[in-house]
């Protein structure tokens, strides 16, 4: 625990005291610890936050996962610092404990929501590349199957069955597939059976 005259100055200096909880989840229970030890340790580090104490809870199961979970007890520079803090370690819960009460100018206020919006521009940004990203990862996906599928068919018609054991998809996830390929006029089917209409 830190020096009560120490967090007392801090404070004195606009610090803010919170209580605060980060939780993992994930598997195995090792990778767990693990991840808590440098994600305490990263905190630990941060520029404006002092961590004045906590406790560290055992791994539990959690269904095929193992959750973990730190109470701590934290000094953070400023308002600016603690948004930092949220975005960076997603907390499950924060509460302030000092000061009391807050007097912000209309400069610190108008300075903690651009702080605010421009974390979640980048955000945005963000979600917007990964999306752009997994829909072309999609398209390549999908005439990746389209290919395998035509190339399989290249030997003669062939069962759901036969097709969901050679490309590795099971037959209810890939008759979906096969009936957008159909509606492509690549394929055909007759019965239970699959013709290529498009030769590799």
């Amino acid at each position: 625990m830190a020096d009560e005259a120490v967090v007392k100055e801090k404070l004195e200096q606009g610090y803010v005291q919170i209580n605060t909880v980060i939780e993992i989840v994930g598997a195995p229970k090792e990778h767990v610890e693990d991840t808590l030890r440098l994600v305490l340790k990263q905190l630990r580090d941060e520029k404006g936050v002092d961590v004045l104490g906590g406790k560290v809870h055992e791994p539990k199961p959690q269904g095929p996962f193992f959750s973990t979970f730190a109470e701590l007890e934290i000094l953070v520079k400023n308002f600016a610092t603690l948004i930092s803090v949220c975005f960076n370690y997603m907390p499950s819960s924060v509460e302030i404990v000092e000061p009391a009460q807050f007097r912000l100018s209309p400069v610190n206020i108008s300075e903690l929501f651009n702080d605010l919006l421009g974390r979640l521009h980048e955000i945005d940004m963000r979600l917007k590349n990964t999306n752009a990203a997994n829909i072309l990862l999609e398209k390549n996906l999908y005439n990746l199957l389209k290919n395998a599928v035509l190339l399989l068919l290249g030997s003669g018609t062939k069962t759901v069955g036969e097709l969901s054991q050679r490309v590795g998809i099971a037959e209810q996830q890939l008759e979906p597939f096969l009936a957008k390929f159909a509606d492509e006029k690549v394929i055909r089917k007759e019965g239970h059976h699959y013709t290529a209409l498009v030769r590799m």
